[in-house]
């Protein structure tokens, strides 16, 4: 009898856990490289308009982040990051491209963690994946792939490389005549030009295609699907049909400033930013970056049209995400790799069926390292203790509520590799680069362009200290010597200088 009864309740038991797994929701897990917060639902080009319709249409139906930020300015470093759930900081997976394959294991703080794939497909999660979601260069320029083949039931194209091939725009685009090859930055990718071929032709396709296949077919387990998408990742060359919203005679610059350095760390890439504006091509990078951009939204559109569509749509959670930012000239660069505003926050949009208003919006600073432990708790997990960042399940119900700084570093290999932290607050950022003493503090409220460096002015000295406070409690060993910076000089208005500061002009070639 005992048996029996013993039976009885193991098989109940295997019952309820089994409705228990078949109503876990699916998870859709949607990225975008290098995708800035241009896009129209962010508004962040206030001088032209940017069509995205597919991601304005989305975000409608989500929760925006307004306020989200990038652990790292950079790939490599951001996607082991968000992925692994250990801030770049506390593993130390700087700003390094460690080559094929997945060699942020060889980190000592991420030999042994649970992945965010990974910990789905350990609870019963088909794992799918497709294109750019940890660090790949696409073919033909390195076709290399940083994903654990491991945690995947199916990667697209492989797990090995894991982006399709993509063609390029024929070199009398890329490289006008008059253009000096061997004067230009990159090395044969830091391009941009219409490609004469449809959307058919476009890696990007593909990753959508494939991810559109598996929304439509049958899945006994609840999935867990990844797609990356590649643009707006430079080179900017994409159909000449998104060229053609963007005319050349029509594109409006971003806000600039001349000198915005002298007051600020020199990141070691304003030649790059002299040439582009030497060869007069800033508005053609504008242009470029900016097709990229409605590019991606096409793709997008494609995916999200497929999903709205699919039986997955009310039992799935959406999470769309970009790795980091991008400066068109803002603060003399072009391209990532700072700790300001352009090139730290992201768009990030959630929708969880009954649980997400449509068209709410979260002001609250948040960071895509709180996405990992966000998706763990909405599928009804307990989080695993390694993880740095926040569920943002209250603000998902309470958008209001409120959240705590967040925090983006990067070493800087332009400038003999100086590590840089920055603090984003609701309404200010501080950054400070330690070896050199450097501090930098922006008033949001009075200042979105981040032009006036405060972090010296005695008015907003109780600002500065508190957001000290908060990098220390990630970095606790973190000091301030005090002082006037290295290579900087400090009026007695608290105005910062750099000593022998070289304006853009006066640059030697490279």
């Amino acid at each position: 009898m005992k048996i029996i009864i013993s039976f009885i309740l193991t098989l109940s038991c295997l019952q309820s856990f089994a409705q228990t797994e078949k109503n876990r929701p699916n998870i859709l897990f949607i990225a975008i490289d290098d995708l800035n917060d241009w896009a129209g639902f962010l508004g962040g080009h206030t001088g032209m308009k940017i069509h995205t319709p597919n991601l304005d249409r989305l975000a409608a139906s989500c929760m925006v982040f307004t306020n989200a930020h990038t652990p790292a300015p950079a790939c490599a470093p951001t996607r082991a990051a968000i992925l692994s759930g250990v801030h770049h900081t506390r593993s130390g997976a700087e700003n390094v491209y460690w080559g094929d394959g997945p060699k942020w294991r060889e980190f000592e703080a991420l030999k042994n963690v649970e992945t965010l794939e990974q910990f789905f497909k350990n609870r019963g999660y088909k794992t799918l994946g497709a294109g750019k979601i940890y660090h790949s260069q696409a073919p033909p320029w390195a076709p290399t792939s940083q994903v654990e083949p491991a945690n995947w039931d199916f990667y697209f194209p492989s797990a090995y490389i894991s982006h399709p091939f993509q063609i390029r725009a024929p070199d009398e685009v890329i490289f006008p005549p008059e253009d000096d090859q061997a004067s230009r930055p990159g090395d044969g990718w830091w391009t941009w030009g219409p490609i004469p071929v449809p959307d058919e032709k476009m890696a990007d396709f593909h990753v959508v295609d494939w991810a559109r296949y598996e929304l439509q077919q049958k899945h006994e387990k609840p999935f867990f699907l990844a797609a990356g998408v590649w643009k707006p990742h430079d080179p900017w060359e994409v159909p000449q049909k998104y060229f053609d919203l963007y005319p050349l005679d029509k594109i409006i610059l971003p806000e600039l400033k001349v000198d915005d350095l002298e007051d600020a760390f020199d990141h070691g890439r304003r030649w790059i930013y002299k040439w582009v504006i030497d060869n007069d091509e800033l508005e053609k990078v504008v242009q470029s970056y900016a097709a990229a951009i409605s590019f991606s939204d096409a793709m997008i559109g494609r995916l999200i049209d497929t999903f709205e569509n699919s039986e997955y749509a009310d039992n799935t959670i959406l999470v769309l995400w970009s790795d980091h930012g991008m400066h068109m000239g803002e603060k003399e660069n072009i391209e990532k790799f700072t700790l300001w505003e352009r090139s730290t926050r992201v768009p990030l949009l959630i929708k969880v069926p009954g649980l997400t208003k449509a068209g709410s919006r979260c002001d609250q600073p948040v960071s895509l390292m709180d996405m990992y432990p966000t998706l763990v708790e909405l599928a009804g997990f307990s989080p695993p203790p390694h993880l740095d960042g926040h569920s943002l399940v209250p603000q998902l119900k309470d958008p209001t509520t409120s959240t705590s700084p967040v925090v983006t570093s990067y070493m800087f290999s332009y400038t003999n590799n100086v590590i840089g932290h920055a603090v984003r607050s609701m309404r200010y950022r501080y950054i400070f680069y330690p070896q050199i003493n450097l501090e930098e503090f922006y008033d949001h409220e009075k200042d979105p362009n981040e032009w006036n460096n405060m972090a010296y002015h005695k008015d907003y000295k109780k600002e500065v200290l508190l957001h000290r406070q908060e990098l220390q409690k990630m970095l606790p060993a973190l000091q301030w010597k005090g002082g006037s910076p290295e290579g900087y000089t400090i009026d007695k208005l608290g105005n910062v200088h750099k000593n022998n500061y070289v304006k853009l002009a006066d640059l030697p070639p490279r």
